[in-house]
Parts: C-alpha cells; sequence; structure tokens
C-alpha cells in the first residue's frame, strides 16, 4: 500500500476507531532566513525570531506526534530551518521514532557536520530550493551572491557521503517558477541529474505584493512555457529524473491566488475540495497550527496545549473539515499550489468504496 493509498484508508478509518492522529506533521522552527528572495512571501525573515517555540517543546511535538501514528515530519522554514540551532536535534528525535523525515533548505546551511548527521541518522529526504540552473539567475532571485555556488558545492558533498556511507537522504531540487528561470528548466533537470537528485520540482510564484508580481510570467514568457517544459521532462525521462512539469501545462496551475481547489463528485469526503485537514498539521514557530502551509499559524497553538488536543478540538481545524465537508474551501485556498492539491486529488481518488 503506497502512501497515498495509506493516506485514504485512513482518514476513513479515523471514524471507524482507527488512528486518529495525521499522517504527516509539518514543522517550522523558524521563521528566520539568511537569504533575501526576490519572490519570499515571508516579510520577517530577518527580524528578530520572537515567540519561537523552544527546542524542548519541538522535541516534545515529535514525541506526541509519534504516540498520535504520525508517519513522516516535514522539517520546513518560513525561512531557513537550518538557521534554528535545534533542527538537527528535532530531526534526530524524528528518526528515533522511526519516523519518515523530509527536510527543505536553501542548501547555503548544509556545512560538514549538518552533512554527517544527515547520514548517520539515516535521513530520508532533502529537497533544495534552487531557482536557477546558471548561478546568475539563482543569485538574483535569491538575493544573495555565491548563494549558487555554496548551495552546489554543499549537495555535491551530501551526495558524496552518502555514497560514501551506502544511506543517506534522497535528494530532490524544487525551483519556483518565474519569468527569469523559465528557459532554464530543461537545464535545471540536467543539474538535478549532476548533482544526484531524482526529482525536481516546480512551484508557481504566489504574488502578494507588486515586488513579487514583478517576477511572474509575463505574455512572452507564457508563449514560451509549454516548450520548456516539454523540453524538461524529455530531459527527466532520458536522465531519469522525475518533474511536476506536466502540472503545468494548463495555463490554470500557473495562477496561484485566481482559482479555489474544485470539490470532487459524490458526498462526504469523496466531494471536499482538500482532505489536507483530516491527515496533515503544520506547526508554525510560534506554535500556532493549520492544516496547511498556505492556512499557517491561522489555528490554535501547541505552545502550551498537547498535540492531541489541538488535533482533536482546535476550533480553526474543525471549522475546515466542516466548510471542507460542504464543498466551501477556504477564501487564501486559492493560493494552493498545484503540486498540494495533485496529492489530495489522488487521496480522494483512492478514498475506500462508500467512504461518507
Amino acid at each position: 500500500m503506497d502512501e497515498v493509498e495509506r493516506i485514504a484508508a485512513r482518514i476513513v478509518e479515523r471514524d471507524r476507531g482507527g488512528v486518529r492522529g495525521p499522517f504527516t506533521l509539518e514543522l517550522y522552527p523558524t521563521l528566520a532566513c539568511n537569504l533575501s528572495c526576490r519572490f519570499c512571501d515571508t516579510t520577517l525573515r530577518h527580524a528578530r525570531p520572537v515567540g519561537e517555540l523552544p527546542a524542548a517543546r519541538m522535541l516534545a511535538l515529535v514525541d506526541e506526534a509519534a504516540a498520535l501514528g504520525v508517519e513522516q515530519v516535514m522539517v520546513l522554514g518560513g525561512g531557513e530551518p537550518l538557521l534554528a540551532p535545534h533542527t538537527v536535534e528535532v530531526m534526530r528525535r524524528v528518526k528515533a521514532h522511526g519516523l519518515r523525515g523530509m527536510l527543505t533548505t536553501n542548501g547555503t546551511l548544509l556545512g560538514a557536520p549538518t552533512r554527517a548527521a544527515l547520514v548517520e541518522m539515516g535521513w530520508d529526504e532533502v529537497h533544495v530550493s534552487i531557482d536557477g540552473a546558471r548561478a546568475r539567475t539563482h543569485d538574483y532571485l535569491r538575493g544573495n551572491r555565491g548563494a549558487f555556488d555554496r548551495t552546489v558545492k554543499h549537495v555535491c558533498a551530501l551526495r558524496a557521503a552518502t555514497l560514501a556511507a551506502g544511506r543517506g537522504p534522497r535528494l530532490a531540487l524544487h525551483t519556483v517558477l518565474t519569468r527569469e528561470n523559465v528557459d532554464e528548466l530543461p537545464a535545471l533537470v540536467r543539474l538535478a541529474a549532476a548533482l544526484g537528485a531524482g526529482a525536481v520540482e516546480l512551484d508557481a510564484l504566489v504574488a502578494y505584493r507588486p515586488e513579487q508580481a514583478a517576477h511572474a510570467l509575463g505574455p512572452s514568457e507564457r508563449g514560451r512555457l509549454r516548450a520548456r517544459l516539454e523540453e524538461g521532462m524529455a530531459e527527466g525521462a532520458r536522465l531519469g529524473v522525475r518533474t511536476t512539469f506536466g502540472r503545468f501545462l494548463d495555463d490554470r496551475s500557473v495562477e496561484r491566488g485566481v482559482h479555489a481547489p474544485e470539490r470532487g463528485e459524490g458526498k462526504g469526503y469523496a466531494a471536499a475540495p482538500c482532505l489536507k485537514a483530516w491527515h496533515h498539521l503544520a506547526v508554525s514557530a510560534d506554535g500556532r497550527v493549520a492544516p496547511c502551509c498556505v492556512l499557517a499559524g491561522e489555528g490554535g497553538s501547541v505552545a502550551n496545549r498537547s498535540l492531541a488536543e489541538v488535533w482533536e478540538g482546535d476550533a480553526f481545524l474543525s471549522g475546515v473539515r466542516t466548510s471542507m465537508l460542504a464543498g466551501r474551501p477556504a477564501g487564501r485556498c486559492v493560493e494552493c499550489s498545484e503540486n498540494l492539491l495533485a496529492h489530495e486529488r489522488a487521496i480522494r481518488a483512492r478514498l475506500p468504496a462508500g467512504a461518507a
């Protein structure tokens, strides 16, 4: 049974006395960041951290998650997770419980001690944000000269350590689609292959401010997008690199902030536009929860309440579940990524027959 099928079965079994906790816990150790990405939607990345959960509470959350039946933990960031001094310790706790772990990082802080820890603990997957196949493109978008070289150097070293040890995390690249990098998509696939990354995950830009919108695709870039996506998919097939490029052949997929998730056919879970509120819990750096990154920080807090208590009794999460069952996604759901929506559609399609 693959992950999607396990999630689908678990959603239904939840109502029949099965495992009630989330399948995935998404942790944000910090909002701080060491880069200044031009398209970033986080405005506090260079502010002094305020109210972030201490290491002890983060570690306890992992313990509580394991007790609730969580199967995987994603370590992300409103900024760069490796800036938090306790992130590697939290990741060790994840693996001590035998849970699957995924880290998303800009790669600039993947120094030798962190690389050694990832290999030693048996961490499962590292997603590295690279937004151009050329240093000039990546460094411009990331607002930091030399970022590309540091990231590539660290990823190469991590790959070498993995090969030497005969174990270590799988690698994937993550790219935000902008007008500056649209023509570099095929080259990004070749870069992934050279770095030993098995996938390139493309995501559309979501713009809240004019300075972000300045990097959105214009008519000229949109006119070239399909050809670049198809070239990249062909390169992926040739090199054995999986891509999510096919999801963006539809123009709607690159228009985040416009289209609400569509409800499914049938009733109950099968009709819900999104099922994340039943299988996914995101915990922001200050402890506030949400069912996903788009709604991050809108729910109650686990700072002084147990994970189980919040998962079962938080008013915001309960409201999202009620609205989804009624086919009414939250207003901000228009900002959702096509990658997340595709995952939710796959789960919905695998719901057991007769799921209510």
